[in-house]
C-alpha cells in the first residue's frame, strides 16, 4: 500500500485540530481521549524540532500536552499550503504552514511557522505514522502581512 495524498493531508488537519480543541478545552481531557487523537498517530520514536531548536521526544510530547490542556481558550491553529515534497511507495515528506492565534507559549501569539513532517504508511486501517516534525518560523514580513482572522 502507498500513501495517499487525501489520507496525509486529513491527518495533518486532524491532529491540529484536536491540538486546538485540547490546548482550548473543547473536547475530553481523559487519557483515552489523548491516545486516540495524538499518541496513536505519532511514532515512538518521534523526533519533533519547535522554531527555536528545542527537540524533544513521544514521551516529552505527551507530558507537555498533558499539562496544557484547557489552559487556552481562545488559541486556534491553521493549516494551510500543504505540499508533498517526497514520497515513496511508504515514506512521504510533507511541507505546510502552521498560523497560531493566541498562542501563550510562543514569543509571539499570533504566529506562522514553515512545517516539516515526515510520515509513514502503516497500512490502510491504521493511517499515517507522525515520524518526525520541524518547524522554522516563517520571516517576520510574511507573518505581519497575513490573516489571523480564522
Amino acid at each position: 500500500m502507498s500513501l495517499q495524498t487525501k489520507e496525509i493531508e486529513a491527518t495533518i488537519h486532524d491532529i491540529h485540530e484536536f491540538f486546538t480543541d485540547w490546548v482550548a478545552g473543547r473536547c475530553p481531557g481523559d487519557d483515552a481521549t489523548f491516545k486516540k487523537n495524538a499518541l496513536d498517530r505519532i511514532s515512538d520514536d518521534l523526533v519533533a524540532i519547535m522554531p527555536g531548536g528545542r527537540a524533544f521526544g513521544k514521551k516529552d510530547f505527551a507530558g507537555y500536552m498533558k499539562s496544557i490542556y484547557g489552559s487556552n481558550p481562545a488559541f486556534c491553529i491553521k493549516i494551510r499550503d500543504i505540499r508533498i515534497s517526497h514520497q515513496s511507495a511508504d515514506l512521504a515528506v510533507v511541507n505546510y504552514h502552521e498560523w497560531q492565534r493566541d498562542a501563550k507559549d510562543s514569543d509571539e501569539p499570533n504566529n506562522g511557522r514553515v512545517t516539516t513532517m515526515v510520515v509513514r504508511d502503516r497500512g490502510y486501517s491504521r493511517g499515517p505514522e507522525i515520524l518526525q516534525v520541524h518547524e522554522t518560523w516563517l520571516p517576520a514580513d510574511v507573518v505581519q502581512s497575513a490573516d489571523f482572522a480564522f
